[in-house]
């Protein structure tokens, strides 16, 4: 015979998570709507690597699209990138308060310093891409095109915008992902 109690106590905490998952996606939502209407902002800001990089090299740079959806779906992709980015202390809040009644108050007390550490540190990888990686791999790369003068046929970048922002963004979140490593070891040390 099961026991209702445990029953009951199940389905709350499924219906406390579901709730919190609900407040989450609301609230991601809400926020890629915003991120949307500032796409092209969001997207100058993550070409401004680009542009600095190559603007005294003397040719004219551009990003193209090859198909007729991609600037739109490179637009939403960016917008829900910038949604998740903001939207992530929010959504850890919402896990703490799911996991936080179960746990005793030392416990507690020894989690809160890794969720705040958790956003800044990821912040932290974020921003090492932006303003020194990006830079240095595009001027790297680069240095990959030829004049043409040995074959005949010149090596020029025509970035597809796209390809482009993609590799930035998964510069960005790896990064940030790495740059936890700090609290993964802290946590496996305290674990024992």
């Amino acid at each position: 015979m099961i026991n209702d109690d445990n029953d009951s106590g199940f389905v709350s905490h499924l219906a406390e998570l579901r709730k919190r998952l609900i407040h989450s996606f609301i609230f991601l939502f809400i926020f890629f709507i915003g991120c949307y209407f500032f796409s092209e902002h969001l997207y100058g800001f993550l070409v401004e690597p680009y542009a600095k990089a190559v603007k005294d090299d003397g040719i004219e740079r551009r990003l193209i699209f090859t198909a007729l959806q991609e600037t739109f779906l490179t637009y939403l992709k960016v917008s829900f990138f910038a949604a998740f980015f903001v939207t992530c202390p929010f959504i850890l809040m919402q896990i703490w308060k799911f996991i936080a009644p179960g746990l005793y108050k030392h416990e507690k007390s020894a989690i809160i310093p890794y969720l705040v550490l958790t956003p800044i540190l990821f912040l932290l990888g974020g921003m090492l891409v932006y303003y020194l990686i990006m830079p240095l791999a595009i001027k790297f790369f680069l240095s990959f095109e030829s004049s043409g003068a040995s074959t005949n046929l010149p090596i020029q970048l025509e970035a597809k915008v796209n390809e482009y922002l993609s590799l930035v963004m998964k510069l960005i979140f790896a990064f940030g992902i790495s740059f936890q490593l700090p609290v993964v070891l802290s946590l496996l040390a305290r674990v024992g």
